[in-house]
């Protein structure tokens, strides 16, 4: 599992660092999101003297060549490959995004949950195997409710700080701060099988 969640994300970034960038982190709404990120690969395709959907193309062709190649060494499973292919085949390239975030906030919170619990990423990754990140906690004499605060400490400070800096709205980061705590109450809760 876990490699093929990184094959995914490498896919992911692979794609958006092909279009000039990706998606910019600030934005105000998933309207003006899906414009912007239309406008890059707009301007991307003027670029690369190609239409949009040629670019589009271009990169699915490369992200299934990844997922052939992936396949072929062995590192993903044919059918973890054709489940892949079948998700490039349906891929929103401005739509990719949400997941991708949610993919790296998730790697925030279980980081922040190895440091409370004392653990480093090798540790945690052996301890976690039929576990729970709350039942590690619990094991070490830790409630399931500390650990959760943790895991969004260090992500509700920085939005704390890009609201004094006036990067985004509070109304934002609070929206950001209830999502992140649903993430970390699946997280913590969610038995690891490999």
């Amino acid at each position: 599992m876990r490699m093929n969640r990184h094959t995914v994300g490498a896919f992911v970034a692979s794609g958006m660092l092909l279009i000039g960038g990706g998606v910019a982190l600030a934005a105000s709404g998933d309207g003006d999101r899906s414009a912007r990120c239309e406008a890059r690969l707009a301007k991307a395709a003027e670029k690369r003297g190609v239409s949009v959907e040629q670019l589009r193309a271009d990169i699915q062709a490369r992200l299934l060549a990844r997922i052939d190649a992936a396949e072929k060494t062995g590192r993903i499973s044919s059918e973890r490959a054709a489940k892949l292919r079948e998700r490039v085949a349906e891929a929103n390239l401005c739509g990719a995004r949400k997941h991708t975030h949610a993919r790296f906030a998730a790697r925030g919170l279980v980081k922040a949950a190895a440091a409370f619990l004392g653990l480093d990423r090798a540790e945690l990754r052996a301890q976690l195997h039929g576990n729970s990140l709350a039942g590690l906690a619990e094991k070490q004499g830790k409630s399931a409710a500390s650990l959760k605060a943790a895991m969004v400490a260090p992500a509700k400070a920085r939005l704390a700080k890009a609201v004094a800096d006036a990067k985004i709205t509070q109304a934002r980061a609070d929206a950001a701060a209830e999502r992140l705590d649903k993430l970390a109450d699946r997280l913590a809760t969610k038995v690891f099988t490999k």
